[in-house]
């Protein structure tokens, strides 16, 4: 009988396959981890999300519109408002950095409630330079006196509440989809579909730092005080900079393609990274040379289960609260 053989360029193609098979095995058998602990908060999925810094408060935002306020780690229900207590559908939350103050947003309302007391105690219309512009993202410094809101044609609004000035400026050609203070309020971190993170002051809105990738930014995590940023975009693109020198620091040495980064929070004094995907994943990296120390998937309830938000409370523990209002610690 004659034998023949495979063509060379099929050849090459299984070998390829192969390599690739056992690149995603090896990440496969990574070391994973089950969660210290599991509670779910609400039984319906949420549409945003916050943890307080410490995780000692949680916010939820439920899909029938319900925002509850919950003392952790008791799971204390604190304060809870329907969708009628507010003059717009609510669909965006941020907490204070000093957790005093809790920010909500519809598409043009914006409603400033008292943690403590549960009462609203500002309520006002936010316009963009598009009158028929509306919110796409919000966030409040550490004592909530400054609030930033970011608009879907890529102006952002700086509220100073001490002052009563707001100021304007357009610092993105597409929707703001992060926002947030530096650890001093005089600069702001944003990031947009236009592809673009930018460091800029607050007072005039002068631009400090630009940084682009292809696509629109999906996920972002700033350190001040280890110099490092992480920017991600929806075509597997990402880095980690120095935002002094714009020196790249690393790129994430990551295999599956198509299943961008959601979430991110820099970890060990900026020198370790946590990434949750728009799945389940969740991965800590090392910063320096960009490999998977380990990863593990939160607890599901529906297939589209993601983090929400996630916070780090001790050199050797996370905390994280997913789209299903479950609330797990997870060793580091």
């Amino acid at each position: 009988m004659k034998q023949s053989s495979l063509p060379s360029q099929t050849l090459v193609k299984l070998l390829l396959i192969f390599g690739l098979l056992q690149s995603l095995l090896a990440c496969s058998q990574a070391p994973t981890q089950q969660p210290l602990s599991t509670q779910r908060l609400v039984a319906e999925s949420i549409i945003d999300g916050q943890l307080a810094s410490d995780a000692t408060l949680a916010v939820t935002l439920a899909r029938s519109r319900t925002l509850s306020l919950w003392a952790l780690p008791s799971h204390q229900l604190l304060h809870q408002w329907d969708e009628q207590d507010f003059e717009d559908p609510v669909y965006l939350t941020a907490l204070s950095g000093d957790h005093r103050w809790l920010l909500t947003a519809g598409k043009r309302q914006l409603t400033l409630i008292n943690v403590s007391s549960g009462e609203q105690i500002l309520s006002w219309r936010a316009q963009g330079f598009d009158a028929s512009a509306t919110i796409s993202r919000i966030a409040l410094n550490h004592t909530g006196n400054a609030i930033l809101i970011g608009m879907n044609e890529g102006s952002v609004i700086v509220v100073n509440r001490s002052s009563q000035k707001l100021s304007m400026f357009k610092l993105h050609n597409a929707e703001v989809n992060h926002i947030e203070f530096t650890t001093q309020s005089d600069k702001a971190l944003s990031a947009g579909n236009d592809g673009h993170a930018v460091l800029w002051q607050t007072l005039d809105g002068q631009v400090i730092r630009d940084f682009s990738l292809p696509q629109r930014i999906t996920s972002i995590s700033f350190d001040a005080a280890n110099h490092r940023l992480f920017i991600a975009d929806a075509l597997d693109n990402n880095q980690v900079v120095d935002p002094q020198t714009q020196q790249q620091v690393s790129r994430l040495n990551y295999l599956e393609r198509y299943r961008y980064f959601r979430q991110a929070l820099f970890v060990d004094q900026g020198q370790g990274l946590i990434t949750a995907t728009s799945k389940q994943a969740v991965t800590r990296w090392d910063v320096n040379t960009g490999e998977a120390l380990k990863h593990w998937n939160i607890t599901a309830y529906n297939l589209g289960s993601t983090v929400m938000a996630m916070t780090q409370v001790s050199s050797d523990e996370l905390v994280t609260l997913s789209s299903d209002g479950t609330v797990e610690h997870w060793a580091l």
